[in-house]
């Protein structure tokens, strides 16, 4: 894209098979950890099925335009056209994102905004890291006949092929390489793979075995950071120092828990990563769809509203299934309320 990282970008540590940090992660306190998640004072489900929009698919995917169009699917799943060219991050339509067969770990609404046979051909799709709930293997499904390329760190393209995904249509990339796709559009989208501080695991035989990312995305005329879980760290100023200023952040903003501090962005850490990143607008994510933390379920929105409100940051909170057309459509409420 035009800039080369210096040589002090952060980089994942490979030890045997295994990546890890280079900043060393806060221990987990297992057993306090498990015995919050089964702390009911916390209102961590609503009440009664949170709303959601129908998504119009010819609003979310324009024909002939160059425009920035987001549509939150809930949780971190986003459709987004920029620059003409459709892709999805992390997209998960199923109801439960739970890998133990007894538990589930249901959606806060009735069912996904739209499911993946009513989509139309989508030139990309990207994915943060291997955990089920950006991972989700009956949504990739549905969508291989109907995808150009799967995007994601090293590691998970081994997932990719297992499922039976061809592997001429499966690309991996490090933290700092770039790439690009083109759009049946014809037109093309920059991007490049970015640090993130988390961990990953789909069994307890193979933590750390794939590598997580962030990933910056650019088109004609937008610049997007896709966050991706992880914690607070330096990599958040090398990003925006090298990539930034962005039109839109989307920030992992929920499931946060003092029992694992290096897991996932507080909002008020998020409020902070994104003014680091040289963001106008911030879109926080990662909540309002799925319960994996004590917290309350509505949480999340409330703090990072405050925080914005206090550091006077752009915040759009679109209700799931909404299609926000930045730099235009922007008008968003404080729906949980």
């Amino acid at each position: 894209m035009g800039q080369m990282p210096d040589t002090g970008r952060i980089q994942p540590l490979l030890v045997k098979g295994r990546y890890a940090n280079r900043t060393p992660e806060v221990k987990v306190k297992y057993w306090k950890a498990m015995g919050s998640m089964f702390n009911k004072r916390a209102e961590t489900r609503p009440p009664h099925p949170l709303p959601y929009d129908s998504v119009v698919i010819a609003k979310a995917f324009p024909e002939d335009s160059a425009g920035l169009y987001v549509t939150w699917l809930g949780h971190s799943g986003f459709l987004m056209q920029i620059g003409g060219v459709r892709i999805l991050l992390d997209p998960v339509f199923s109801n439960n994102v739970s890998p133990v067969p007894i538990v589930r770990i249901k959606r806060f609404q009735k069912k996904a905004p739209v499911g993946a046979g009513e989509l139309p051909f989508i030139d990309a799709v990207f994915i943060s890291h291997a955990h089920y709930d950006h991972l989700n293997k009956p949504s990739i499904m549905a969508l291989a006949p109907k995808t150009g390329v799967f995007l994601a760190p090293p590691g998970v393209g081994r997932i990719l092929r297992g499922w039976g995904i061809d592997s001429a249509r499966v690309r991996e990339y490090g933290w700092w390489q770039e790439g690009a796709v083109k759009g049946l559009s014809g037109q093309t989208l920059s991007f490049a793979c970015t640090p993130a501080y988390h961990f990953s695991a789909r069994s307890p035989f193979d933590r750390n075995k794939t590598l997580w990312a962030s990933w910056v995305l650019r088109g004609a005329s937008h610049k997007v950071f896709f966050s991706g879980d992880g914690g607070y760290d330096l990599h958040f100023r090398q990003i925006g120092r090298h990539y930034g200023p962005f039109d839109l952040t989307m920030m992992e903003n929920g499931q946060y828990s003092a029992n694992w501090p290096s897991s996932h962005l507080t909002p008020e850490e998020g409020v902070k990563a994104h003014l680091e990143l040289g963001g106008a607008c911030m879109l926080p994510m990662h909540w309002g769809s799925f319960s994996l933390a004590p917290h309350s379920w509505h949480d999340p929105a409330d703090r990072v509203s405050a925080e914005a409100a206090a550091k006077g940051v752009k915040l759009l909170t679109p209700r799931v299934g909404q299609t926000l057309f930045i730099g235009e459509d922007t008008e968003t409420s404080e729906w949980w309320r």
